[in-house]
């Protein structure tokens, strides 16, 4: 479907087909998208594709695999959080996958389950909510820490009692 809107308009969401979106979409196929994932980046989180291969995705994409994500895991985590190819290295992947590996003691493989790990806030969310399970002694996946708004999140682990 992408390709067959690639070839019969010359832009689209005013970027050039051929300059900007073909090269971008070849490149997340070449990194491992099918076209059925191609699809689902394109529909949740278009942005992606408006962004230049080499000054932006590419480096992300290094930094990744620098960081022990294999090319399966980086499909995987694009196709899962589109915004990771587009995040800052510095001021957003950096600062969460070392919280995630020295701080919370985790492998780094976790966020491959859970890519939306990189969408939840380093300060508000992520140190809080290790904070108080290291406290309780409590142990969990990253989605059943991060995947409810923080009234389940107390509920869940026993922060604050039910309502009856």
């Amino acid at each position: 479907m992408i390709g067959k809107v690639l070839t019969k308009n010359p832009f689209i969401m005013g970027y050039s087909v051929e300059k900007r979106l073909r090269p971008t979409s070849l490149f997340l196929k070449s990194i491992g998208l099918t076209e059925f994932n191609l699809q689902s980046v394109a529909m949740s989180f278009p942005e992606v594709l408006c962004r230049d291969v080499e000054k932006i995705l590419k480096p992300n994409l290094t930094f990744l695999k620098r960081c022990g994500f294999g090319d399966g895991q980086v499909a995987v985590l694009v196709t899962g959080y589109p915004p990771i190819l587009i995040k800052s290295i510095r001021n957003s992947l950096e600062p969460r996958i070392k919280f995630l590996v020295e701080v919370m003691g985790r492998r780094i493989d976790e966020v491959v389950d859970y890519p939306d790990f990189f969408r939840h806030g380093l300060k508000k969310r992520l140190e809080l909510r290790q904070r108080l399970l290291v406290r309780r002694n409590i142990a969990c996946s990253l989605s059943e820490m991060l995947e409810c708004n923080q009234k389940k999140f107390a509920l869940k682990f026993g922060l604050i009692e039910g309502l009856t």
